[in-house]
């Protein structure tokens, strides 16, 4: 298949929307409606994208990667491929990236954690115009002595650390996080 499984990836997000209203759908709707043509990485203004914030099973470090165009770190994820839908783009992206022992050890959500659209600049080296990702991040929980070993560096960060602080979407995935594991807040 080369083309976005369209209504796969439009059920995921009916159903994740439907659990998660809390998420920030206004940027999702700035975007719609979602074609298959948002499945290529060609496709600009904007494209989907698809992550996965890694916590540790104690929920007090995430597992981030060095990003070796964008020189920061970040959860690990990226572009769909073909036939993809947006969860099968996260554990690919999340094997690819830190290899096989965090793949398989991680606990994967079925539905998206989070909603973020936000901007990538140019990239002359691909040719790429400045551009919007529309990125749904999945949440894996993974016991922090499972060895990283994907093709980028990766490091384990105290959630309330700076490289998590510092960047808005993180801060507040690491905050949805938190707030998940509060019985009051689950409704416990």
């Amino acid at each position: 298949m080369d083309e976005l499984p369209l209504a796969a990836v439009l059920a995921e997000i009916v159903r994740t929307r439907a659990a998660r209203p809390d998420l920030d759908w206004a940027a999702f709707d700035r975007c719609a409606p979602v074609t298959a043509a948002h499945g290529r990485r060609s496709t600009f203004p904007w494209h989907l994208t698809a992550s996965v914030f890694v916590a540790d099973t104690a929920g007090r470090h995430a597992l981030l990667v060095e990003h070796p165009t964008l020189g920061r770190l970040l959860q690990p994820g990226g572009h769909l491929e073909a036939g993809e839908t947006l969860r099968q783009a996260a554990a690919r992206e999340l094997r690819e990236e830190c290899g096989d022992a965090v793949a398989d050890a991680a606990v994967l959500g079925d539905l998206a954690f989070d909603v973020d659209l936000h901007a990538i600049p140019p990239n002359p080296r691909r040719g790429e115009p400045g551009h919007l990702h529309l990125d749904f991040c999945f949440l894996a929980r993974l016991p922090a002595e499972v060895p990283a070993g994907g093709e980028l560096p990766t490091r384990w960060v105290a959630l309330d650390a700076g490289p998590v602080r510092e960047q808005a979407r993180l801060a507040r995935v690491a905050s949805r996080l938190s707030l998940d594991q509060c019985p009051r807040y689950r409704g416990g």
